[in-house]
């Protein structure tokens, strides 16, 4: 790779301090040996050049202050940076694995004897509810569904004040029939 490959990755501005003379220089000396250290920690070429590109970035941005250890400088922060990526790659695998899992979960197979049960239990709603007076029957209807007293009071056209003591005798005469 190249300093101006480089360039072009990097913001205009910053284009223009990479061109010095001692940062291109050491950019030329250090490119392909931290990409191969790179390479070896996150196993993939172009992450690694990617990861590479910016240590040589935030060397441009924020120059160490020892001017006398910057190849050991540039070479932590490209570690420092290679270790984050891996790092984020695991996350990123175990938030996808368990995402998987999860839509598995929602979109597995029903189990058919817990299917029969459930057709089995809403079979005997039913047949419950037609066997108690109509009324009681669209009262726990209503409720169930969700409406509030009110809307049974408008719905059943039935004093707003009377639902709660006809609802509890629907309740009562469907737990007898449905047990």
């Amino acid at each position: 790779m190249s300093l101006t490959h480089c360039k072009s990755k990097a913001e205009a501005s910053e284009t223009e301090a990479a061109e010095s003379p001692e940062f291109e220089a050491l950019f030329n000396q250090q490119w392909d040996r931290i990409c191969r250290v790179l390479y070896r920690l996150v196993g993939d070429w172009a992450e690694a050049e990617d990861i590479a590109i910016d240590a040589f970035l935030r060397l441009h941005q924020r120059p160490p202050k020892e001017k006398q250890n910057l190849n050991g400088w540039l070479y932590r922060v490209a570690m420092n940076l290679g270790i984050n990526s891996l790092r984020d790659r695991k996350r990123r695998q175990r938030y996808e694995g368990e995402a998987g899992r999860i839509i598995f979960d929602e979109n597995a197979p029903p189990d058919p004897e817990r299917t029969l049960e459930h057709q089995q239990e809403r079979e005997r709603v039913r047949t419950s509810l037609a066997s108690i007076k109509p009324r009681s029957a669209k009262l726990l209807i209503l409720r169930h569904s969700g409406f509030s007293y009110a809307e049974i009071a408008d719905a059943l056209q039935i004093s707003p004040g009377s639902v709660g003591t006809l609802l509890a005798r629907a309740e009562r005469e469907f737990k007898k029939k449905f047990e």
